[in-house]
Order: C-alpha cells, then structure tokens, then sequence
C-alpha cells in the first residue's frame, strides 16, 4: 500500500493512543498552533500517520504566502528536543510552500518522511544542510533532496518560537535536483543561496526548471 494512504485522517477525528498523551500533546502543540495561525492564519487541514505512534502531524494553511499557494506545517517534531552541538539543544519544525494544484499527500509523505528522519537521529537540521531523499520518494516528488534553509517567505518572527525551551526553529524546506545538491556540496551552501537570490527560481513549484 502507499504510504500516503495512511496520511488522510484529520486531526480532530485522529484516535488518541491514551488519555493523558492526548492531553499532553494538545499541551505541548496549543502554543505552537497559535503562533503558526498567527502569521499563516487559520489551518485548512491536516493529517496524521496513522501507522505511526510518534505523534507528528502535518497541517496546510491556504493562500500562503500567497493566493493560490498552499504552505504544509510539521507540528510534533518540536516534541523531541535535538542535539544543535553539543553545548546546545533546539526543537525545529518544517515547512514548505507549494501551488495548490498539486497533491497534498505526496507533500504530507515527503514532509513526514523528513520528520520521521531527523526524529530517529536526534540531531537538528542545519542551515544549508541536505537531507537525501529515498529513492522511492525521490521518484514520487522528482526530487532527490532536501535543502533546509531559513524561511524568508515570511515574517522574520515567525521564524522562532521563543516560548518553548529550548526555542522552536521553524526550518524552510526547498527540494532539490542532484545537480543542486551536488552544487551545495561543491562549493557551499551560501553560494547556492546567493545563486537562488540571483536566477529568482519558481520554489513554490514542483515542476521548477533545474537552477544549475
């Protein structure tokens, strides 16, 4: 079965493992929630893996940064605190903005995929850091990688959450050609930056043309 068949409960009708970690979760993500609709407004959907007892959650807020585009939430992954260095800890959360056209399961799978990822290492992504994708999900998206990178997209303050200890980073994700990725590798990820600065690619668009 494909994976994303399992991402399609919203998360009000999603069944609680017990009580209490219903409680603690709705706890733990009130805040977050707040501080996302206040700069992405009010969550249209959302969806949890069902098969997974790890407790993230993906959610999508319409028109965002822009008419007709649609930006994905991970809220959960800030539930495990993740090594920065190793004098300092951070909990993150990923987002990602792309046209509304497209499948919103296939975007939920790769962002799941993602958390699932960084959840089991216990390590935080860095700026200018490139996750490779499997090659299944790699196939499905047409991407090989995921660039992680600050997300300019929006208000500077939405970028942290600051209420939470440690802080929540809220980390952009962009995918990536091989030939990109290769790139970054090469010659680092500021001048890959300075490069999206200058070609001005579509980053919304699962479709883009390769940028090198």
């Amino acid at each position: 079965m494909n994976k994303c068949s399992t991402y399609t409960t919203p998360i009000r009708d999603c069944d609680a493992d017990t009580a209490t970690e219903q409680i603690i979760r709705k706890l733990a993500l009130m805040t977050i929630i707040e501080h996302a609709e206040k700069y992405l407004g009010k969550i249209d959907q959302g969806w949890k893996d069902k098969n997974s007892d790890l407790g993230i959650q993906i959610v999508s807020f319409r028109d965002n940064p822009d008419n007709e585009i649609t930006t994905f939430l991970s809220l959960g992954l800030s539930s495990s605190v993740l090594d920065l260095n190793k004098d300092k800890t951070v909990r993150q959360e990923f987002i990602f903005s792309t046209y509304s056209i497209f499948t919103p399961s296939l975007v939920v799978s790769f962002l799941m995929s993602l958390c699932e990822a960084i959840w089991v290492r216990e390590k935080a992504v860095l700026r200018g850091e490139v996750i490779s994708l499997s090659v299944e999900l790699a196939h499905r998206i047409g991407f090989s990688a995921a660039y992680c990178t600050n997300p300019v997209f929006f208000d500077d303050e939405f970028s942290s959450f600051d209420d939470s200890s440690p802080p929540t980073i809220m980390v952009w994700i962009i995918p990536i050609y091989e030939s990109e990725a290769a790139y970054i590798v090469n010659n680092g990820w500021e001048r890959f930056e300075d490069l999206l600065e200058e070609t001005d690619p579509d980053l919304c668009s699962l479709e883009r043309d390769l940028i090198i």
